[in-house]
């Protein structure tokens, strides 16, 4: 036995690969195929046993929700029957000297108190209460028209009930059935008989609410009192032919009418002595299942073709990886690096993915050295660069800008030494790099300082304004970001107006937050303008995309929280806003 499994084995391991699947496939849907067939025959041997629990408990649900709502009307006759007013009333009815007034509030309680009742349930239709000598009281909508046909045969079955509550169904009142219960006096506890309590009951309402489980099976439901038939509800058709003659307390049958078998569940219930009926059509039943026959073919037959289909796909997927990986190492063999342009590796996880996956690794590792040594290349090219700017020295700027300011001094231009004292201080602050970090008062220092410039150049038109809280002067900030706020206001501001144009710079604390506004009251944007600046989708002069990158570098070190906040509204002016921490020590990196 050994031998022959080790022979099999052999056998199947030496198949080719695409052998290999079509042996795997085929034994796969002959188990699939017992399964389904086992599967099936069972479901056969259990569809009437579930159809039969199916019936009995919608039957069982449906007897136990009308038997619950009828207790409810039944508890209602129990209270008018002990209810004073109705006791009083009927006791005060018996004396022949009333009066038409006494008669008249006799009939007056008697309504008010019937009508109270009528509300407390809503499947009352309407409530009737005959006295002794035969006079009736009533409170309700229109009563059925059989009532008044069998009154004095209600009144005969509620006096056999002696005072116990007692339904009745009377022949062609489909809709409807009767609570009757005879009244009796409590005075004294002599038990007199004061009349006779009718309650019309909508029944049909009742079944109406009940969970419609045989509408889609064309069902039929039915309340009998011993054979006769009083209540039924449905759509099926030649129902009435059968024979509603239950044997034992709980059970089904299979009755053929014209052609047609119906599926009988019936339920007998103690209360009222009534048999519940539930009515289903065989031929629906059967096709269902028949639908079931053809669903499973199809399905087996999708299955056996799509297994073809797998096999096809399934080959070509393990040939196909295996194929592309060699076209990629002849092109790694020309020098062709790029191979994630032409080619994708193997997401599987057996042998050939994992040689595809370490292949390309091995490939985009040799690309990263690549790219790392041409990047040192360039970074050595950038610092001979920079080594070479460096050779000139900012101290002779520095100097000839000192020279520039003694001469001037010496000839008494005072404009020019005040401008080359500020432009000396700019350049030596914007070019230091000592110091990344500075103070609130540093910063707006420089500020001060380009704006002394600028004033040179546009004299009275420009108006600067400086409100700073003492209390945020050595708050720390990033270097440069004020000084573009302001050179932005005077070429966006200043440059667009004839009359004099006013820059406010602010500086204050709110909570632990540090704000610095630059504000004007220039020409302004709309608001389309005004988002394109924002998004930085619009080139302007000097530093207008300059705002984008200051809001970058405060988002970097901050956080997305904080960073910049632009205002503008068209002939109004535009409100330039920085938001970022309140602090007095950098912890930044």
């Amino acid at each position: 036995m050994r031998n022959l499994n080790r022979s099999i084995s052999t056998r199947y391991k030496n198949l080719r690969i695409k052998y290999k699947l079509i042996v795997f496939i085929s034994i796969l849907l002959i188990v699939c195929l017992t399964f389904i067939i086992i599967g099936f025959q069972y479901a056969f041997n259990s569809y009437d046993e579930q159809i039969y629990r199916k019936s009995s408990q919608v039957l069982i649900m449906s007897s136990n929700r009308i038997e619950d709502e009828l207790k409810n009307i039944e508890e209602v006759t129990y209270k008018i029957m002990g209810d004073d007013v109705i006791q009083n009333a009927l006791l005060r009815s018996k004396d022949n000297s009333l009066t038409k007034y006494d008669q008249y509030q006799i009939e007056k309680e008697i309504w008010e108190t019937l009508t109270s009742y009528i509300g407390s349930e809503k499947y009352i239709q309407s409530i009737h209460l005959f006295d002794r000598f035969g006079k009736e009281y009533r409170a309700g909508g229109v009563p059925s028209r059989n009532l008044y046909d069998h009154k004095d045969e209600m009144i005969i079955k509620a006096e056999k009930g002696n005072g116990s509550n007692v339904w009745i169904s009377l022949e062609g009142s489909k809709n409807s059935i009767f609570s009757t219960r005879q009244l009796k006096s409590y005075e004294n506890l002599s038990l007199e008989k004061l009349g006779t309590l009718v309650i019309d009951v909508k029944l049909h309402e009742i079944v109406k609410e009940l969970p419609k489980e045989w509408e889609d099976q064309e069902g039929y439901i039915a309340i009998s009192e011993g054979d006769e038939i009083f209540f039924s509800e449905g759509n099926s058709t030649n129902v009435d032919k059968l024979d509603f003659t239950a044997s034992d307390k709980q059970g089904y049958q299979i009755q053929n009418v014209y052609g047609r078998s119906f599926f009988v569940t019936y339920s007998k219930s103690p209360y009222a002595n009534w048999t519940y009926w539930n009515v289903l059509p065989f031929g629906t039943m059967f096709a269902k299942v028949t639908m079931i026959k053809f669903l499973v073919i199809f399905l087996f037959l999708a299955i056996s073709i799509s297994s073809i289909y797998l096999v096809i796909r399934f080959s070509k997927r393990i040939t196909n990886p295996i194929e592309n990986l060699v076209s990629a190492m002849k092109f790694v063999q020309k020098g062709d690096f790029k191979l994630t342009e032409n080619f994708t590796p193997s997401q599987y996880q057996d042998e050939v993915g994992m040689l595809h996956r370490n292949f390309f690794v091995m490939i985009e590792r040799i690309n990263q050295l690549i790219n790392e040594n041409y990047e040192k290349q360039l970074l050595i090219k950038d610092t001979e660069f920079k080594a070479l700017q460096s050779q000139i020295n900012p101290h002779f700027l520095y100097n000839t800008l000192e020279s520039i300011n003694w001469l001037a001094k010496v000839n008494q231009q005072h404009q020019i030494s005040k401008m080359v004292e500020s432009l000396g201080y700019l350049l030596r602050n914007a070019i230091s790099l000592k110091d990344d970090v500075i103070t609130v008062e540093q910063e707006v220092e420089m500020v001060e300082h380009y704006v002394t410039i600028q004033k040179f150049r546009f004299e009275e038109r420009l108006e600067f304004s400086l409100v700073m809280d003492d209390k945020v002067k050595n708050a720390k900030l990033p270097k440069l970001i004020l000084q573009p706020l302001v050179e932005n206001a005077i070429h966006y501001a200043l440059e667009m107006m004839i009359e004099p144009c006013e820059i406010c710079l602010l500086a204050f604390k709110e909570g632990d937050k540090l704000r610095l506004v630059v504000e004007d009251n220039g020409p302004g944007m709309d608001e389309q303008q005004l988002e394109l600046v924002k998004k930085g989708e619009i080139k302007t002069r000097g530093n207008g995309i300059g705002l984008r990158n200051i809001d970058s570098r405060i988002k970097f070190v901050f956080g997305t929280e904080y960073g910049l906040q632009i205002d503008s509204e068209v002939n109004k002016g535009t409100k330039v806003c920085i938001v970022i921490p309140y602090q007095t020590r950098w912890d930044y990196v």
